[in-house]
């Protein structure tokens, strides 16, 4: 069944000397959209993930958002002196001309992030990841079952959809095939109201202007083709692989075979029809924007 591009995954486990969070959100996309948030130290990880989240999804927006809590304190936490240096001469001076009763203190000065510098050891690093990659494919699980929860509703729509086009089809055929003769019966009271009573019309040469008007509005290759569409798309909803691009060319394809019936047509009935058709393939191409 198809799966939906939107999803939302979150996994929090500990694991060694570490608690993870990791959060995921997936939203509509053209193609593949990568976003990573993680700490600093794990940025060199940010192509390993990005190879991870590929292997899970092939289409729409990812965002991968993940924190780690130390259970134990790191190796290596430096302050880094000139940075505390800094914002203490930028305080002591707003104190000093504000002319504040208050002096500096070092809980103020604690505040600031940018005091503090965590630098792992690249063992360190590898130790995170290690114990952080099954929490990113457990988290990743989640989302693709979430994203295939969501396709069985949008394909439910769309079977609908395809569905109605299918009725809509049929009646335009079954119309269809009743045009010689609704053309005959028009073009000879068009001819008798034009002609005196006492002049007929030779059958041979009604007949050709009845051959050359259900030529001219022939739309079997169009009906033939719009099936085969609904059929292949109908095929394409209950498959596993990544078939949006697929489903979104299938349904400009519909639409440009419904214009060619309209762009054909002299039966108001078929007409009515075609647009209708038209409306329901707009539907379904709007639905399959969120499909993987």
């Amino acid at each position: 069944m198809i799966k939906s591009m939107t999803g939302f995954s979150r996994v929090e486990k500990v694991s060694g000397p570490y608690q993870f969070r990791v959060e995921m959100k997936s939203l509509n996309s053209k193609g593949l959209n990568i976003i990573n948030q993680l700490p600093g130290y794990l940025s060199m990880k940010e192509i390993e993930l990005n190879n991870l989240v590929q292997e899970y999804v092939s289409r729409g927006k990812v965002q991968t958002r993940v924190q780690v809590k130390f259970l134990e304190p790191p190796k290596v936490l430096e302050i880094d002196k000139n940075v505390v240096r800094a914002y203490y001469s930028m305080l002591d001076e707003i104190v000093g001309e504000l002319s504040l009763p208050e002096p500096v203190k070092l809980s103020d000065l604690l505040n600031f992030r940018e005091v503090f510098r965590i630098e792992l050891s690249d063992e360190e690093i590898e130790n995170i990841w290690n114990h952080l990659v099954p929490i990113l494919r457990e988290a990743l699980e989640k989302l693709v079952e979430e994203r295939k929860k969501e396709g069985q509703k949008i394909g439910a729509d769309l079977k609908r959809i395809l569905e109605d086009l299918s009725s809509r089809v049929e009646e335009i055929e079954k119309i269809s095939d009743q045009l010689p003769a609704l053309y005959r019966e028009k073009i000879k009271e068009e001819v008798e109201k034009i002609l005196p009573q006492d002049v007929s019309v030779k059958e041979d040469i009604l007949e050709n202007h009845v051959a050359f008007m259900a030529t001219k509005a022939d739309i079997r290759e169009e009906i033939t083709r719009l099936r085969s569409h609904i059929k292949r798309a109908l095929e394409l909803i209950e498959s596993d692989e990544p078939v949006g691009m697929n489903l979104d060319f299938l349904g400009q394809e519909m639409l440009r075979e419904l214009n060619t019936i309209l762009s054909k047509s002299i039966s108001g009935e078929i007409t009515s029809l075609a647009l209708e058709g038209k409306v329901l393939v707009s539907q379904f191409r709007e639905q399959i924007q969120n499909v993987e």
